[in-house]
C-alpha cells in the first residue's frame, strides 16, 4: 500500500487541474467527504461489532462448554482472547482519533491530522493486525493438545484443518473492506488538501 497514496495523489493533482473553484465544485468536495465520513464510521463500528460477538462467543465457549485446564491451553486461550480485546480497543482508539480529525475542516492542521491518522490506520492494518491474527492463531492451536484428550483425533484434526479455510476466507474479505476503508482515508487527505489550496 506504501506507493497508493502518491498514486492517488499524482491522479488528483491531474484532474484539479481541470476543475474550477466553483460553489458548486466545493460543495460536491464537501459531499464526498461526509460520505467518506459516513463509510469510514461504519467500518469502524462494524469491526467492533464482529470482533466483540466472537470475544463474547468464544469466551463462553471456554467458560461453559470446554474450561481448558492445562496450562498450554490456557496461555492459547489468553492469546485469542487478548488479541480480540486489543484490537477493540485500537478501533475504539480510532473512532475517538477519526471524531477529532473528521470535523469538515480545510485548515492546515486539519490536512495534517488527516495524514497522521491515514499513516495511524496503515500502521494497524499493516502491523499491528498481522500480529494480533498470529497469535490469535497459535493460541488456536496450543489448545489442540487438551481436545486430543477429550475428543476424537479425526474430529480435532478436521477442526483445526477447518480454521485454516475459514481464515483464508475471512482474510480475503478484511482486506477487501481494508482497501475500502483506507482508499476513503486517503481519498478524504486529498479532498481537505483541495480545499486548503482553493483557499
Amino acid at each position: 500500500m506504501s506507493n497508493h497514496f502518491s498514486e492517488l495523489e499524482d491522479a488528483w493533482n491531474q484532474s484539479k487541474k481541470s476543475l474550477q473553484s466553483s460553489p458548486t465544485n466545493i460543495e460536491n468536495t464537501y459531499e464526498k467527504i461526509r460520505a467518506h465520513k459516513k463509510e469510514s464510521f461504519l467500518f469502524y463500528y462494524g469491526t467492533i461489532a464482529i470482533l466483540s460477538t466472537t470475544l463474547i462467543v468464544i469466551f463462553s465457549f471456554f467458560y461453559f462448554v470446554a474450561p481448558v485446564e492445562q496450562v498450554l491451553s490456557r496461555i492459547g486461550a489468553g492469546l485469542m482472547l487478548g488479541g480480540l480485546i486489543v484490537r477493540i480497543l485500537f478501533e475504539i482508539n480510532s473512532i475517538k482519533k477519526a471524531k477529532k480529525i473528521h470535523s469538515i475542516n480545510n485548515s492546515l492542521e486539519a490536512v495534517n491530522n488527516s495524514i497522521a491518522f491515514y499513516q495511524f490506520r496503515k500502521k494497524i492494518h499493516g502491523v499491528v493486525a498481522p500480529i494480533i491474527i498470529s497469535l490469535y492463531t497459535i493460541g488456536f492451536y496450543l489448545i489442540t493438545p487438551e481436545f486430543l484428550i477429550y475428543m476424537d483425533t479425526w474430529n480435532v484434526v478436521l477442526f483445526d484443518i477447518s480454521y485454516l479455510f475459514i481464515a483464508v476466507i475471512l482474510f480475503f474479505q478484511i482486506r477487501k473492506g481494508v482497501r475500502k476503508e483506507m482508499n476513503n482515508v486517503r481519498e478524504t487527505v486529498l479532498l481537505k488538501k483541495e480545499l486548503l489550496e482553493g483557499n
